[in-house]
């Protein structure tokens, strides 16, 4: 994704990206096309494609800029805090993009520039943020040094994911504090 700025400002351009989720909740990936987004947030096409220069990369901001863009690296002072305030954004996230998260699963697979566009602007910016509290909890003697922290950041996502998408089960925050406390931390 470009940092050119919009031109029609910021208002503007989260306008132009919750249309394309709007467009996307109705017609999923394979059959959203920018004629369509256009269309429906009064816009062309020329606007669209100077910013972002592929329908991948115009559906990853908009699923970027709907979960605001990133976790911030939290500092509660414990790692099991820290855990706890990234499940809570994951969480949320859910809520507000299930839908969503689920149709693109499936695309993610078939096709690698939705894939790569997702890994760089989502799934690396979540990475970096777990990454981060690991280290930061390691340098306090709270994560082993043996610990497999390249696999274990993917660990309370993966189970969210699953119950909520695959199993049907019900994901509040008493499972996530089951998954930090049971399954994260002891593994760390």
């Amino acid at each position: 994704m470009s940092v050119m700025p919009f031109r029609g400002g910021a208002a503007r351009e989260a306008e132009l990206l919750g249309a394309v989720l709007e467009v996307l909740r109705e017609t999923g990936y394979d059959r959203l096309t920018v004629d369509a987004v256009v269309a429906r947030a009064r816009a062309s096409k020329q606007t669209v494609y100077r910013r972002w220069p592929s329908k991948a990369e115009l559906v990853v901001a908009a699923f970027v800029n709907a979960v605001s863009g990133g976790p911030a690296v939290p500092d509660t002072g414990s790692l099991r805090g820290d855990l706890l305030a990234l499940m809570d954004v994951l969480l949320d996230e859910l809520d507000e993009l299930g839908d969503v998260i689920a149709g693109l699963l499936g695309e993610l697979r078939r096709n690698a520039e939705l894939a790569a566009a997702m890994e760089q602007h989502y799934i690396g910016a979540r990475r970096r943020s777990l990454l981060a509290v690991f280290e930061r909890a390691r340098a306090r003697g709270e994560v082993s040094p043996e610990a497999d922290v390249e696999l274990l950041w993917q660990a309370g996502p993966a189970i969210v994911f699953f119950r909520a998408l695959v199993s049907g089960e019900p994901v509040d925050r008493a499972l996530a504090r089951r998954i930090v406390d049971r399954v994260v931390l002891p593994l760390l």
